[in-house]
């Protein structure tokens, strides 16, 4: 999800570059739906990770009866290596792009060779025109047809909400307690925390609502848990209507953002920071050592300097004089 946010302002030069061209995208199931929303491809090709060798060949062989003539290789891992091996010869497209496969197993918001700056680099010396831009998710949720599922009302959102994203990694995920207690704050404003991520996060999805509910005292719902039941496609439209989110290191925190979402994430000191989904963006982070250091007090009262909430603490006072 991080490398499609990235590679949005390359998807619209590649576009300009080829204004005839059919353009096709090769993507995973998850991004299918996104990527078709957007202006910049003509067919959108998903294929399921894991081929068998006999499934890849035959994938590569369809590929290459397609007769491409230019591929931007944009993921740089082995197996899109193996895909240009298989259409080298006749009627092989100019491959652009890195010359050894790059290293995935990076920290979520550290730089990989292939990520923001190298991708950029890569392009350029190809010759591909490259606008300096953010990445941006405007034409999101700009069709008017959009199935119902694109609307926040689909998962029985109204009024105004807040996204939670807590982190993929549990060593640098914010305690459960600490969203609960910002959760109840929401709550005695009116503003409704919706908790997202993958499906993974259900249990821990369980407990925040359980500390919001016990904080607030509340009769209904303290937060809606969509972990597991939002795709990329429904996610950046929640982003698009969210009043701000509260978020870790995590996939689905470069999606809200690049949708122009404004938020505070709680970062471990150990992560760099570096994206192009995050710089520039109405975006405030806060860092420790140890997550449970940042105590939601100081979460709220950010959220409040930003004029996102008025500020009042979990505990009914104020989050600072």
């Amino acid at each position: 999800m991080r490398s499609f946010v990235e590679a949005e302002p390359i998807f619209q030069a590649i576009r300009e570059a080829h204004p005839d061209a059919t353009i096709d995208l090769v993507t995973g199931p998850a991004l299918q739906r996104l990527a078709k929303t957007a202006p910049y491809f003509d067919r959108v090709v998903a294929t399921r990770p894991n081929l068998a060798p006999q499934e890849r060949k035959e994938f590569s062989r369809q590929l290459k009866r397609v007769g491409y003539g230019m591929a931007y290789d944009l993921d740089g891992t082995k197996e899109s290596m193996e895909l240009r091996a298989a259409m080298r010869g006749f009627r092989a497209p100019t491959w652009v792009g890195p010359k050894k496969p790059v290293d995935r197993n990076k920290r979520l918001l550290a730089n990989s060779a292939l990520m923001g700056p190298g991708m950029r680099k890569m392009l350029r010396d190809s010759g591909l025109p490259l606008e300096e831009r953010l990445p941006r998710l405007s034409w999101m949720g700009e069709d008017t047809n959009a199935s119902a599922n694109l609307d926040p009302s689909w998962f029985g959102i109204s009024g105004p909400f807040g996204l939670f994203v807590p982190a993929s990694n549990p060593a640098h995920r914010w305690p459960a307690e600490h969203y609960g207690e910002v959760a109840a704050a929401m709550g005695g404003e009116g503003i409704t925390p919706v908790i997202v991520g993958g499906q993974d996060l259900g249990p821990f999805a369980y407990d925040v609502m359980q500390h919001a509910a016990e904080l607030s005292r509340a009769t209904g719902r303290a937060a809606i848990d969509l972990t597991g039941k939002a795709d990329a496609a429904q996610l950046a439209v929640l982003a698009r209507h969210a009043r701000f989110f509260l978020a870790g290191p995590s996939e689905e925190l470069h999606l809200i953002a690049a949708s122009g979402t404004p938020g505070v994430v709680l970062v471990p000191a150990s992560e760099d920071m570096q994206s192009d989904a995050l710089y520039g963006r109405e975006v405030v982070k806060l860092t420790a050592s140890n997550m449970k250091n940042l105590t939601s007090d100081l979460a709220i009262m950010t959220l409040r300097n930003m004029g996102l909430i008025r500020g009042q603490s979990a505990t009914g006072g104020r989050a600072f004089a």
